[in-house]
């Protein structure tokens, strides 16, 4: 914490701040834009890309390990003061979302394209697991009924068969890991090149400056 300075601190608000006003507004817009059955899906995956993108670019600009987890809990505190009102469980998901990107990091030790896709894969992946772990965990539901209309709706978004509960769960999974791969991707090469012009990260070891 002490190697925190109070220009890291500003940068930590505005990264969080802006994913917050993402998930306030876009977020909410989604919501209200898309059918029922594709908000648990496309509205979670999108809003987690964008937000693993922005929680990785932020990185680049604060190199401190815990910067990530940081912006994940300005943002879900700004999260609570969303139109829609204070709910848990987008509270909890960011949150969950930022750890797992920050525990990839610190594994890695250095920035590395290779935790940044990681870290961006697992953030956007877990929109899956959460839905079942809110629901059990935090409110008591009824595990089984989530599972059912998760396989309901992704059979209708996939053209699949409802039996084909497997390779839904699948390929619903693939999805959101590739979403946030590409994002955690995408952050490590353009977050990364806006930091170096503007002298914020030094290149990494075998990184390609271009």
């Amino acid at each position: 914490m002490s190697s925190y300075t109070v220009r890291d601190w500003v940068t930590i608000g505005l990264f969080g701040a802006l994913w917050g006003a993402v998930e306030m507004t876009l977020g909410s817009y989604l919501h209200v834009i898309f059918p029922p059955q594709a908000n648990t899906f496309l509205t979670g995956v999108v809003m987690g890309g964008i937000g693993v993108a922005v929680a990785l670019t932020g990185r680049h600009f604060v190199p401190n390990r815990g910067s990530v987890f940081f912006i994940g809990v300005v943002t879900a505190l700004v999260k609570l003061l969303s139109p829609g009102g204070a709910r848990l469980g987008p509270f909890v998901a960011i949150l969950v979302e930022s750890a797992l990107m920050e525990a990839i990091l610190w594994l890695a030790r250095a920035p590395r394209r290779w935790a940044f896709v990681v870290g961006g894969a697992l953030a956007v992946g877990w929109n899956l697991p959460h839905k079942f772990v809110m629901m059990r965990v935090l409110y008591g539901g009824d595990v089984v009924q989530v599972y059912t209309k998760m396989l309901q709706e992704g059979s209708r978004m996939l053209g699949l068969d409802p039996s084909a509960a497997l390779l839904i769960l699948a390929v619903l999974l693939t999805i959101r890991l590739a979403v946030g791969g590409v994002a955690g991707w995408g952050a490590w090469g353009l977050g990364g090149a806006v930091a170096r012009r503007l002298g914020r990260r030094e290149p990494a070891p075998g990184e390609v400056v271009r």
